[in-house]
Formats: C-alpha cells, structure tokens, sequence
C-alpha cells in the first residue's frame, strides 16, 4: 500500500513538476515539487551570531539614575537608520528637542509608537522607553488607553467597567466626523451592563458532515486611494455537505438583563514587573472630548479628588492629579460620557514613550482622523517624534505589485504631517515572516516589495525609515529568531516574543542616538 501510495504521488510530480494544481479560481492543491524531491535544497540560513553578537542588552530593572553617556559605536550599515538623499534632516526636528531636554530648556516631550499587533503587550516600546527615560530622564508609561485588547501590557496593570465602547481608525465600526483620539481610537461609556440571570433552550439543526467554501471579494478602496484590481479578499465559511443530512439538537443560549451602573470606570495599577523608572510617575492628566458637562472622581491610592469636565468639543487635556502615585489610579465617571482619547501617566519632565497597537491594521486610517482633533493632540502631548511600525498584516496575501500600498500609506504620512508639521516620522518597515512551503519554513516572497513600497511612501514624504527585516537578519531570519535557544519570536512565526522585543529596542534604541550624536557633532 506505501509502494503504491509513492507511486500515485511520484506520478503528480511528475506531471506537475511545479508542485501545484489549480482546481478552480480561489481553490489550489500544493504538493512536493519535482525540484524539491530531486535536487538539494539550497535554503537561506541565517546565523543569529552574526545578527545580534554585538547586541548589548543592558539590565535597567532597577537603575533609576540618569545616564549621561554620549558616544555609541556605529552600527553596521544595514541596522542604521535611512534618510533620503543621505540627508538626516527629517529627524532634525525631534533631535533639536532632544538636546533641549538634555540642557534643561525643555521639560517634557513624547515619541508617539505605532504599530500592528507586534506592539502589543508593550514590549519593543517598553524597552525604547526605559533606555529613553535613563539617558534624558523621565517616569511613566505614558499614555494609555481605556482598553488593552492584549491584556498583557508590562508597563502598567489596567482594567476597566465593562461598558465602554471603541472606535478605532482600523476597525469598521466608524466615528461620524473623525473624532478620533491620539492612539487611533476614541472610547465612551453607556453607563450600563449585562448580567446573566438564566439560559434559553434552543432547537436546530447539527450537520454530520460541513465543508470549507472560499467566497472571493474584491478590496474596496480604502481612504478614497485606488487599489490594484488584482485584490482580493478570500473568506472561509462553514456549509453542509449535504443540506438534508441533518439531525435536531439541543443548544443552550444564556439570557442577559441590562442594568444601570452607579459610575463607569478605568483602573491604572503601577507595573510590579516592568522597569523602575515606570513603574513612579506623579502626574496624571486626561485626554477627552465633549459638548456636554460630567464629572469624573480621581481615586489615587485611596484618596478622591472630584473634577468638572467642562465642554471641550476639539480635545482638551486636563491636569486631574499632581503628587507621587503610590499603587493606584481610579477615574470614576458620572453623567454623560465625554469622548475619552487617552490617559496621561508622567513624569514631570524628560522622554514620554507611548505604545499603539492596532491589532490587524496594516498602518490606514489616519487619514479620517479629523485634522483640528488630532492636531490638538498632537500640540498639546508635545508630541516630537511619532514611529509608524506596520506591514506585517500586509503580508499573508502576495500579489505582484505594491504601488497601491506605497499610495495608501503615503496618504497617512502626509495625514499626520499636515496636522503637526514639527512632528518627525519615523517609518519602520515589516519584520520577516515565515510559512511553511514544502515542509520547511521559508520567507513570504512579497516582504521586499512591500518594505521598498513603505521606504518610498517614507521618502518622498520627509519621513526616516528602519529597515527592520535587514536589521533582524533579512531572508529566513525569523525561522532563526523562532529556533533560537532561548526563543526569541513565537511559534506563529510572526511575533517577537518578550525576549525578542528587547533585542529591537535595543537595537532601535543604539539607531537613534547614533544619528543623535551625529546631529550634534554637526550643529556644534
């Protein structure tokens, strides 16, 4: 039977030497190729030795001091940070805040980090911080936002009553008139929830056998900006076999009764396991929106402080609360719900680093915030340097040509840059990614093209880039990231793990203030 069964097998591959068949338009059958069966493999290695030997992962866990070292060795070409024309002016601007910090003229600035889902939990940021925070001084995780759908921020424990609602530039449920908060998303409380008091018993029908079936959809435009007519997007569903083929079964639907709350709330508790320096901070402010007047208690290690939220219709940030925080922050709100943007956790002065993820986006939407909302964010955060970190979720889908992301992603850069001009951008490309292709784990073919197509949207738009696939070792990299002992990326092969995140923000971290030392040398 295993003779024959080889037999069947050697004579597909002998037909289809390529090692693929398509069935029907949106349905294809992979199998081993004649190439792989009969030749030797000649597969990219990449020696992690050689990537991250002279990665100095220092431990800050309990420093607390400032450091003032000012020399970096350079680092290799391919992990420098990349300008257009070699010029490194489009990041002068946040560079000059930065010296300014350093002497004293300027109290407290923000780097704005966004990103995908590889941000989440806070990891490559929390580590940029702390190295920030050590070398110009500054406590805090910053801003933080009234949900975490990661749950495992390290910078700070959060928690939040289960009446509050999010609107995000990347998902579909949209705001009317952009009015999005700094982080992408804006966030209001119905000031009621559902509690269980009981279960319906359902009859329907249970189906022996279900099949996959693929529906293909073409992408809508998105931001106005046309797409390539060549995408698609491909949805698996769940069908009967056979529709008859049914048998009644018994399902069990609990029952959910809507009750007021005596207040909404958002509970910040300091990180026990995260860096010194975030883990104090002593000033906490609130970023909101609203035409209505409420009130908000601010519970700070057991003591309230009550405060008006007088009408702010275009963002306003408000001062709640000025002293040492012990443990906690509590923010109980009453009344009708402002539009809640984010809430500040500092210091009083230094380098503010605050962590984005936007779980599945692939870096759109920006360009619907409203501009006179953001800039008044922008303005009044002190924001100085914002990090686009995107194109992972790009990737899955390979087509052959990425002009209309380079357009899409160009149409943010110029959305942001119109509603702070002082505000530099620096735009960090996708990390590598692996899938599985004849039993061995290879790159995605497309993760160049869509690194250069990002690179162009950076350059012809005044913005910095990092090339974080090179940077990370380029082609099959993440596979040694994934194997290495100890493992640095997550078995989806996607993911940086804990880990894996301090090595970039080192490495991040070592990028900046090599071109930082190199812009004072020349303004001196």
């Amino acid at each position: 039977m295993l003779i024959a069964l080889n037999a069947v097998l050697g004579l597909l591959v002998m037909l289809f030497p390529d090692g693929k068949r398509q069935i029907t338009e949106a349905f294809s059958v992979q199998f081993v190729s004649a190439s792989d069966l009969f030749d030797e493999r000649n597969r990219v290695v990449v020696d992690l030795d050689t990537v991250l030997g002279d990665v100095d992962l220092s431990d800050t866990l309990v420093e607390e001091v400032v450091v003032k070292d000012t020399s970096f060795e350079e680092p290799e070409l391919h992990k420098q940070i990349q300008f257009a024309s070699n010029e490194a002016s489009s990041l002068s601007q946040f560079f000059k805040a930065l010296s300014e910090v350093e002497n004293g003229s300027e109290t407290l600035i923000r780097i704005l980090h966004y990103g995908d889902s590889q941000l989440e939990g806070d990891r490559i940021s929390d580590y940029l911080r702390n190295k920030m925070q050590n070398r110009f001084g500054g406590y805090g995780p910053g801003i933080v936002l009234p949900i975490d759908v990661s749950r495992a921020r390290v910078s700070v424990r959060q928690s939040e009553s289960k009446d509050w609602k999010k609107y995000a530039i990347y998902t579909r449920k949209k705001l009317d008139g952009g009015h999005y908060g700094i982080g992408g998303s804006s966030y209001k409380y119905t000031g009621k929830f559902a509690v269980k008091i009981g279960e319906d018993t359902l009859i329907q029908k249970a189906y022996d056998s279900l099949v996959v079936k693929q529906i293909k959809e073409k992408i809508e435009p998105v931001d106005s900006v046309k797409v390539d007519s060549t995408q698609y997007r491909i949805t698996e569903i769940q069908v009967p076999l056979d529709s008859n083929a049914f048998s009644w079964d018994t399902v069990y639907k609990p029952i959910y009764e809507s009750r007021d709350a005596a207040y909404s709330w958002l509970r910040y508790r300091c990180a026990t396991r995260s860096y010194a320096r975030v883990r104090t901070f002593n000033k906490v402010s609130l970023l909101y929106s609203s035409t209505d007047t409420s009130e908000v208690v601010v519970s700070v290690d057991g003591v309230d402080y009550k405060h008006t939220l007088l009408p702010k219709p275009y963002a306003s940030k408000k001062l709640l609360h000025s002293g040492s925080v012990g443990s906690e922050v509590m923010l109980k709100f009453t009344g009708v719900s402002p539009t809640v943007l984010g809430v500040f956790l500092d210091g009083e002065r230094g380098v503010a680093v605050d962590n984005f993820p936007m779980r599945g986006s692939s870096g759109t939407g920006y360009s619907t915030i409203n501009q006179t909302v953001y800039r008044n964010q922008l303005s009044q955060s002190n924001a100085r340097l914002i990090v686009m970190q995107y194109g992972i979720n790009v990737v899955p889908n390979p087509v052959k040509n990425y002009d209309f992301y380079e357009r899409m992603f160009a149409a943010q850069l110029k959305a942001i840059k119109k509603a702070r001009p002082e505000v530099d951008i620096l735009v960090i490309g996708p990390s590598d990614m692996s899938r599985k292709v004849a039993g061995e784990y290879v790159s995605y073919p497309n993760i160049v093209k869509i690194r250069d197509a990002m690179k162009k949207a950076a350059f012809d738009n005044g913005c910095a880039f990092w090339d974080l696939y090179s940077v990370m070792g380029g082609e099959n990299s993440m596979v040694g990231w994934v194997n290495n002992k100890p493992a640095l990326a997550s078995k989806d092969y996607t993911h940086f793990n804990s880990r894996g995140a301090r090595y970039i923000g080192e490495m991040l971290y070592n990028a900046l203030m090599t071109e930082y030392v190199k812009w004072k040398s020349e303004s001196n």
